[in-house]
C-alpha cells in the first residue's frame, strides 16, 4: 500500500499535472493547476481531459517507459488535447466513454512511436499524436449512431450557470462586454482556443497564467499573434478565423516553441518567430483547403509540422551561429536564457581538456602567439618560455654559454596525463648565437592526452629525457631538461598543441587551464586563457588542507547542525552521488535538493542546483559557489550567479525578464578569498570569506555575506547572511 502512495505521489500525480503545463512548454504546478481549472468551464471537456491524461500516466508507468519523460508529461499532454477536444465535440456516454479510454491508448501509443522515431534526430514530436488521434475518432463519427454531437457550446450559458450559477455567469457576461481592442479580444479568444475554448474570460486568466509563469512566453505569445494580424492585414484574410479553435493557437505556439522554448530568447530567435508566423500562415491556408476536403479541422498539425521542420533545420547547421538551439531544457525560457548565459561565461574551461604550464617555478613567454620571429603561417600558436632574474636578465654572467642561462637544465614537465608517442634525442646543443636550422625542433617529446590533442616541446637537451616512447606519464611528471637544440639561438622552452603525433605539426590554439600572472607583486589567476609575450607567469599550487576539504567523493555523508535567525537548531545530512553521466552531486534527501559540483584538481566549483531554495545546502551552494583550492589570500575568485536563482516574485527582475532576451542589466556577483589562515605554507585552518553582490546598470548593493572555516582536513562550519536570513552551520560528522 506505501509503494503504491509514493508511486501516485511521485510519478502519477506530477506526470498528470505536467501534461497541463506541458501544453504551453512549462513545467510548472502553479500553471497545470489554473490550467486544470480553466477547463473545468466546460465540466464534461474538462473531465474527459483529465480522464484522458489519467489514462495515458498509469498506462505508460505501468508499461514501464521512461520515467523522466513521463514525469515531464511528454507521453500524456496529447491524450489530455485529445480528451479536451472529444469532450469538447461530443455528449457524454457509454460509447464516449470508451472512446475516450481508446483515444487515450491511440495517443499514448503514437506519442511513444513518435518519440522513438523522431528522438533519434533530436526533435519532439508536438501534438501531432493528438491530431492523429482525433482524426481517426472524427471521421468515422457519423457511423456511431450511439455517439452524439454536443449542442453544449451552442448553449453555453446553461453550461456557466451549472457550473458557478449566477456569480460565475455575472462574472463572464462583464468580461464578455468590456469594451476591448478587436485585436485584443481576437487574441485573448485565441488563447482559449488551445484549449478548445472561445471565450475572453479563459483567455484573461491563461494570459496572466503565462506572465506569472514566464514573462519571455507572455511576450512571445504577443509577438506572434501580432506577426499573423500584420501579415493577415497585408494579404487580406479574415482576422476574425484566427480564433476558430487553434488556427489562432499556431501563431501563438510557434512564436512560443521558436522564440524562447527550443532555442536560447534573443534578438535573433524573436526575429525567427516572428518570420515563420507567415510563413505558418501559408502553410494553414494550404492545409485547410487539403482537410476540408475530408472535412477535418487542422488543430495544430500546421504549427508542429513546421516546428519539428524549423528546429531539424538548425541543427543541420555546421556552426550554431546567432540562434542557438536549447542544449539542456528547463521548460522555461528565463531558465534556459541565464543558465545557457552562465555557464557559457563561466564553464567554457569544460570544453577542454585541462592542460597545466610545462614547468617549475615562473617563468616568462619571450615569443608568443603569432610571434615575428619563428611563429608564423601554420606555426603561429604556439609558445616559447624562458626564465629571468629580477633585472628580467636571461643569463646570470659572462662567459656567454648555456650554462649561464637560467633556464638551462631546469625541469620540463607533463602539462596533463598521456602517452609519450615520440621523441626525438641526441641533437646536440648549440653554442648562445647559432642556430641549427637542419633538426629544426631539436631534442622534442610528443604526449598524446587524447585522440586529435598532442603536445610538443622541443629545444630539450640530449640525454635529459626521463621516459620513452610509449611511457605513460602524468600531469606535473618531470620528462626532461630545457636545452638550447635546433633552431634555438639561446636556451628556451618552445610549447605547442597540436592535433597530430607528427614533429612539428600544424599547431592549434588552445588555453592552459589555470595559472597565476604576476603583474608586478600583485598575481592574478588565469583560467583557460593563453599568455601572451611579455607574461610573467606560473601555475598554481594547491593546498593540501582546501583540497582534501573539498574533496567530495561518491559515497560520503556530511552530517550538520544549523540554524536559521537563530532559532531553534536542526540537523541536515547531505551525500554525494554520481548520475549517469558521472557527474557529482550533494543530494539532501529531507529537502530534496541537488547541487551539481566539480573538483577539478586546482578549482572547487558548483555548476547547477535543483530543489528548496531555503535549504541549508541551497545556503552552502550560494556560500561556496567557487573556491580556489589553493593557499593564495591576495587572490579574490570572481563569479556570477544565474539570475533564475535569485528570488523569483521580485518585480525588478521580472522586467527584467521582458528585457532579457535583448540586453541583461541585471548582475548578481560572488567573491571570495582567504581571510585568513594560521600559516602562509600548510596551513591547518583557513578562514575563507564570500560576497554577494546585485548590481543593476552601475548601481551595486551587497546581498550577503558568507564564511566558511576549513580545518583538519574538513569544512568545520560555513555561516551566510542577508538581509532576510542568518544561517549558521557546523558540521557534525563526515562518514
Amino acid at each position: 500500500m506505501h509503494s503504491i502512495v509514493n508511486r501516485i505521489k511521485e510519478t502519477i500525480l506530477p506526470a498528470t499535472l505536467n501534461s497541463y503545463s506541458v501544453v504551453f512548454f512549462f513545467n510548472n504546478r502553479l500553471f497545470a493547476l489554473i490550467l486544470l481549472g480553466v477547463t473545468f468551464l466546460n465540466f464534461v471537456a474538462g473531465l474527459s481531459g483529465f480522464i484522458a491524461a489519467l489514462t495515458a500516466v498509469i498506462l505508460a508507468d505501468r508499461m514501464g517507459f521512461n520515467r523522466t519523460l513521463l514525469k515531464q508529461g511528454v507521453f500524456s499532454f496529447n491524450a489530455l488535447l485529445a480528451g479536451i477536444g472529444l469532450g469538447t465535440f461530443y455528449e457524454p456516454g457509454l460509447v464516449f466513454v470508451v472512446l475516450l479510454l481508446m483515444a487515450a491508448l491511440l495517443s499514448l501509443i503514437i506519442s511513444v512511436v513518435l518519440s522513438g522515431f523522431l528522438g533519434k534526430y533530436g526533435l519532439p514530436f508536438l501534438s501531432i499524436p493528438f491530431v492523429i488521434t482525433l482524426w481517426i475518432i472524427m471521421l468515422p463519427s457519423a457511423q456511431f449512431s450511439n455517439l452524439g454531437l454536443t449542442q453544449r457550446n451552442v448553449f453555453w450559458i446553461n453550461e456557466m450557470y451549472a457550473i458557478g450559477g449566477n456569480p460565475l455567469l455575472d462574472l463572464f457576461q462583464i468580461i464578455d462586454n468590456l469594451p476591448l481592442n478587436k485585436v485584443v479580444i481576437v487574441y485573448l479568444r485565441s488563447l482559449s482556443s488551445i484549449i478548445f475554448q472561445d471565450n475572453l474570460f479563459s483567455g484573461i486568466i491563461i494570459a496572466l497564467a503565462i506572465f506569472i509563469t514566464s514573462r519571455i512566453t507572455f511576450l512571445l505569445t504577443i509577438l506572434g499573434f501580432v506577426s499573423a494580424y500584420l501579415f493577415a492585414l497585408f494579404i487580406g484574410t479574415d482576422m476574425a478565423s484566427f480564433s476558430f479553435y487553434n488556427i489562432g493557437a499556431n501563431y501563438i505556439l510557434i512564436a512560443v516553441a521558436i522564440g524562447g522554448f527550443f532555442t536560447i530568447p534573443s534578438v535573433y530567435s524573436y526575429l525567427w518567430a516572428f518570420l515563420l508566423v507567415p510563413v505558418l500562415s501559408l502553410l494553414i491556408l494550404f492545409m485547410r483547403s487539403l482537410s476540408g476536403l475530408a472535412d477535418l479541422p487542422m488543430f495544430s498539425l500546421p504549427f508542429s509540422l513546421l516546428t519539428i521542420s524549423f528546429v531539424y533545420f538548425l541543427g543541420l547547421r555546421i556552426k550554431s551561429g546567432k540562434i542557438k538551439i536549447t542544449p539542456i531544457q528547463h521548460f522555461s525560457p528565463e531558465i534556459n536564457l541565464y543558465t545557457f548565459e552562465n555557464e557559457t561565461d563561466r564553464l567554457t574551461g569544460n570544453r577542454f581538456f585541462p592542460l597545466h604550464l610545462p614547468f617549475w617555478g615562473e617563468w616568462i613567454i619571450n615569443q608568443g602567439y603569432d610571434g615575428k620571429i619563428t611563429h608564423l603561417g601554420e606555426w603561429q600558436s604556439a609558445l616559447d618560455m624562458i626564465l629571468v632574474d629580477e633585472m628580467k636578465n636571461v643569463h646570470s654572467s659572462t662567459p656567454f654559454q648555456n650554462e649561464n642561462f637560467y633556464c638551462y637544465n631546469k625541469p620540463v614537465i607533463a602539462p596533463a596525463d598521456g602517452i609519450v608517442v615520440d621523441i626525438a634525442d641526441n641533437i646536440e646543443d648549440n653554442e648562445p648565437g647559432n642556430v641549427n636550422t637542419k633538426q629544426n625542433w631539436g631534442n622534442s617529446i610528443i604526449i598524446r592526452h587524447m585522440d586529435g590533442l598532442y603536445t610538443q616541446m622541443s629545444h630539450l637537451r640530449a640525454g635529459s629525457f626521463r621516459k620513452s616512447k610509449g611511457d605513460y606519464v602524468s600531469a606535473g611528471e618531470l620528462v626532461a631538461l630545457c636545452g638550447n637544440s635546433g633552431r634555438s639561438p639561446e636556451p628556451h622552452l618552445h610549447f605547442q598543441v597540436q592535433a597530430t603525433p607528427l614533429l612539428g605539426s600544424k599547431t592549434l590554439a588552445y588555453p592552459f587551464s589555470y595559472y597565476l600572472l604576476r603583474t608586478g607583486d600583485k598575481y592574478e589567476l588565469k583560467s583557460y586563457s593563453i599568455p601572451a609575450e611579455g607574461d610573467m607567469i606560473t601555475n598554481v599550487t594547491t593546498d593540501p588542507l582546501l583540497l582534501s576539504a573539498f574533496n567530495f567523493q561518491p559515497g560520503m555523508i556530511m552530517k550538520f547542525i544549523y540554524s536559521v535567525n537563530d532559532a531553534e537548531k536542526k540537523a541536515a545530512k547531505w551525500e554525494v552521488f554520481t548520475d549517469a553521466y558521472n557527474n557529482k552531486y550533494l543530494f539532501c534527501e529531507e529537502s530534496r535538493s541537488y547541487a551539481y559540483f566539480v573538483n577539478d584538481g586546482t578549482m572547487f566549483y558548483f555548476t547547477a542546483f535543483y530543489g528548496d531554495r531555503k535549504s541549508l545546502l541551497f545556503y552552502f551552494y550560494l556560500t561556496a559557489y567557487k573556491v580556489l583550492l589553493g593557499n593564495y589570500p591576495d587572490i579574490e575568485i570572481n563569479d556570477f550567479f544565474p539570475l533564475h536563482i535569485i528570488k523569483r516574485n521580485s518585480i525588478s527582475l521580472w522586467l527584467h525578464d521582458l528585457a532579457a532576451p535583448f540586453h541583461q542589466y541585471l548582475k548578481v556577483h560572488y567573491t571570495n578569498r582567504i581571510k585568513w589562515s594560521d600559516l602562509s605554507s600548510n596551513p591547518a585552518c583557513v578562514h575563507l570569506v564570500t560576497k554577494i553582490d546585485r548590481s543593476v546598470f552601475r548601481s551595486v548593493q551587497t546581498e550577503g555575506t558568507g564564511k566558511v572555516i576549513v580545518e583538519n582536513n574538513r569544512i568545520r562550519e560555513f555561516t551566510l547572511e542577508t538581509s532576510e536570513i542568518r544561517i549558521c552551520s557546523e558540521n557534525s560528522a563526515i562518514l
